[in-house]
């Protein structure tokens, strides 16, 4: 691997001066004791960076008129195009489902089956992030806490995707 010049260190030092504004935001929003919040704020964030991942990687992404992209149709499209890779499928789809229990349902109340269905959808790879930041952060001990860390971890892979431009990312490998 060669070395950085000063142009792409400059770079990488904007990118990770953006990240950090991001997760101080996103942090701030989904850290509270109330896991319909944590859940609306989460999806919220993460429809954020998909409709951004989308736009950077569309030559006319006006045509598309992204901004009116749901949820669904945005993890389907982002998927398709092969802008972020299939084993985080799952868990954008079952992070959406709970995101509309949440939404559509007065009686819901997330526990341990609904992490436990969330967390049936960890890849391998998704898992290994999920636990690095766990040790690195604070040890998730309750469901809501593995929520927002599992909410986190892909909020995180997906900007991380968006962030990072491509001649960057094949410096870094």
């Amino acid at each position: 691997m060669r070395e950085f010049n000063q142009e792409e260190i400059k770079e990488m030092e904007k990118i990770a001066q953006n990240f950090e504004t991001k997760l101080k935001l996103f942090t701030e929003d989904v850290e509270c004791e109330n896991p319909i919040q944590v859940i609306l704020k989460g999806h919220l964030y993460i429809e954020h960076e998909l409709r951004e991942l989308l736009k950077n990687n569309l030559e006319n992404p006006e045509v598309l008129d992204c901004d009116k992209l749901g949820f669904s149709q945005l993890v389907k499209i982002v998927f398709s195009l092969g802008l972020l890779p299939l084993e985080l499928l799952e868990t954008a789809k079952e992070i959406n489902r709970i995101r509309n229990l949440c939404s559509h349902d007065l009686n819901f109340k997330f526990g341990v089956r609904e992490y436990d269905e969330l967390e049936k959808t960890f890849s391998s790879e998704f898992k290994e992030y999920y636990q690095i930041f766990s040790t690195k952060l604070t040890k998730p001990n309750s469901e809501l806490e593995k929520l927002q860390m599992a909410l986190f971890t892909m909020w995180e892979q997906v900007s991380t995707y968006n962030l990072i431009p491509d001649h960057i990312k094949e410096l870094l490998v």
